[in-house]
């Protein structure tokens, strides 16, 4: 029940309670007011959540952390603000990175994957990693790329500690079989709805690369 109605049934018995009274209408004018007050004290205290908050009011949570917003969308922006608080924490091992990560794209750690490279068969290389596994969806949802991700892991790990690859394949795959169709919701086609099938690996166009106050 909204304000207005409220308000006509604690009138007592004294007054017409007709909607269209001038008692009715008064208290229309008021409870207008007071519901458009009401539905401003929830935005604010939604908008505390940098998920909800958009615009100016996403800024002044990004400068609690000094944050910039640079050329970043509110997106991009909210994943700037959790990378940095992460990073803040992070105690630079293996599953510290993985946790902050996670923090940093709202998804949980075993979405993820960190591989060392020292004792790599191929090209061995201390104080270096390849991070494995990586939730592109989440990544392409939010419109940043590959390399600005990149970037913001390598603030993540410990000093000295070099990114060397991330890898972004995706899981799409058509059928082993040339004349037969296999239904597989995780690595086939989607339907319209795009609620299920495989996702497609990740490209990067240096010329459409914005540049991000990381």
């Amino acid at each position: 029940m909204g304000i207005f109605e409220n308000m006509m049934r604690s009138l007592t018995e004294s007054y017409t309670k007709n909607p269209n009274s001038n008692v009715g209408k008064l208290i229309l004018l008021v409870s207008g007011q007071m519901e458009d007050l009401d539905e401003t004290l929830k935005k604010v205290e939604t908008w505390r959540d940098i998920n909800q908050a958009e615009g100016e009011t996403l800024d002044l949570i990004a400068a609690n952390v000094g944050q910039l917003r640079g050329l970043a969308t509110d997106e991009v922006l909210r994943i700037l603000i959790r990378a940095r608080v992460a990073r803040n924490v992070s105690d630079g091992t293996m599953d510290g990175v993985i946790n902050s990560l996670a923090v940093t794209l709202n998804t949980t750690p075993d979405k993820f994957g960190i591989k060392e490279l020292y004792s790599d068969a191929l090209t061995p290389e201390p104080a270096a990693i390849v991070i494995t596994s990586l939730p592109i969806e989440v990544i392409n949802q939010s419109g940043m790329s590959a390399v600005q991700f990149g970037k913001i892991t390598q603030r993540v790990v410990a000093s000295g500690v070099r990114v060397a690859a991330i890898d972004l394949s995706g899981t799409f795959a058509f059928s082993s079989q040339a004349n037969a169709v296999e239904v597989d919701t995780a690595t086939g086609f989607a339907p319209v709805n795009q609620s299920t099938g495989g996702t497609l690996s990740g490209s990067f166009d240096p010329d459409d690369e914005i540049v991000l106050p990381i």
